[in-house]
Order: structure tokens, then sequence, then C-alpha cells
């Protein structure tokens, strides 16, 4: 339904890319598929689905006021269709039951409120970075680089000072038998440690070809490698 640049790097579509620390992964997905089945609106009902659009934005702004955290969110998520009913009212004049109304919602202001942690870990990874007299620092990463391409990997180096930023990622070839490594820009904002991603660096098959683009696309910065 509706989305924001959230965890390492933006990726993902919904919720339930991967559990949560607090959330479990049963949740995460019946709020994929509750926006799963909401969606087949836009063309079989139009209207209905601009109404339930506009219905789950107002029932995830009152999340917003309420559950400032996963764990409240997650006891506003027990309420079931109730939380909507009580906090919206007239959901089911539109033919739409009440609980995917609210598991939509809970499903964006979990977005919101992952995408805020992550924020936040990357303004506390650089300023560690700079406290140590780093250049450069890993502030993101998911997967293992050991278990890549096999399964998806992604990372983000930022420099401390500036906040730029590289994102990579390794995924499998078309054949799903090598390693393509991607860089793409990024830029983290300083004051609210929100990531923006910028153009595409290039693709590397070769691990050598892909070290040298990594180290450009730093700029030639001196320094060590960058860890978390």
């Amino acid at each position: 339904m509706a989305g924001s640049a959230s965890g390492p790097a933006g990726g993902g579509a919904s919720g339930a890319q991967a559990e949560g620390p607090d959330v479990p992964l049963a949740v995460l997905r019946s709020w994929d598929e509750a926006e799963a089945r909401l969606f087949p609106l836009v063309m079989a009902r139009p209207d209905a689905y601009q109404q339930a659009v506009s219905m789950i934005s107002q029932l995830a702004a009152r999340l917003r006021e309420t559950c400032p955290d996963l764990a409240a969110l997650i006891a506003a998520h027990r309420r079931g269709g109730d939380l909507a009913t009580h906090e919206l009212g007239g959901g089911q004049d539109i033919g739409i039951r009440p609980e995917l109304v609210a598991a939509a919602a809970c499903a964006m202001r979990y977005r919101e409120l992952v995408a805020a942690q992550a924020a936040q870990g990357r303004l506390e990874a650089l300023a560690r970075a700079r406290d140590q007299g780093l250049t450069w620092v890993v502030v993101e990463e998911a997967g293992s680089a050991d278990r890549a391409p096999y399964v998806p990997y992604q990372r983000v180096e930022a420099e401390a000072s500036s906040g730029r930023a590289v994102v990579v990622s390794i995924e499998p070839d078309e054949t799903l038998s090598r390693a393509v490594h991607r860089l793409d820009e990024g830029q983290i904002d300083l004051a609210t440690g929100g990531l923006e991603i910028g153009d595409a660096v290039g693709s590397y098959l070769d691990p050598d070809e892909f070290a040298a683009a990594l180290q450009r696309a730093r700029g030639g910065l001196a320094g060590p490698p960058p860890r978390a």
C-alpha cells in the first residue's frame, strides 16, 4: 500500500522481509498477506481501493501517536479488526474487512519504526567512527558475505565526516552460479540518519575489479578498510 525507505538501503517491499527484533515472523507475514489481499481492489474496485488507502492512512496516523515503539505496535495488532472499527468506524461500509485495514496500517507503522531504528543506527555508527578516528565505516549490514550469492547480501559503507555512502550488494548472476557485486552511490543525512540511494556505480563479476571499483567509489581516501 505504501512504504518508506527503510532498513538496509531501503530494500524490501513490505513489512515481512525478515523477522524484526520484537516482531514474530508470523505477524509480519500476516501484515504482508493483508496488503496482498487489498491490492486487487486497484483493478476490481478502484473507488473502494482509494477509500481503503484513505482508511489505512488515517489509522496509520493514529498509530504514530499511540505506538512509539514495536512493543506498542504489537499490542495494537493484537486488537485485530477492533483496532480499525474503534479508531475509524464504518470500515465495513465499503465491504472491506476491518482486520485487513488494521493489519495494513500496522505494516505501514512497522516500516516507519524500522526506518527510524535504522537511521538512528547509522548516526551512532558514524559517531563511533569519528570518535575512533576512522575515515570510513560500515553503518549497516544485511546477510552474510560468506553465504553470498546464495543468500542476498548488502552493506552500507559511509565516510564518517560527510555521510557520503557506498551501497554494496551481492547477488547471483543469471546462471545462479556466480556472485555479482553491485555498487551504488548513497548519502546519509547527518541530521536524520536517512539514507538516499544515488546513481549506480557498476556491477562486477571479477572480485579484483570490484575491489578496485569500491576503492574508487570511496574517493581514494586513505585509511583502513571500514568496519562495523
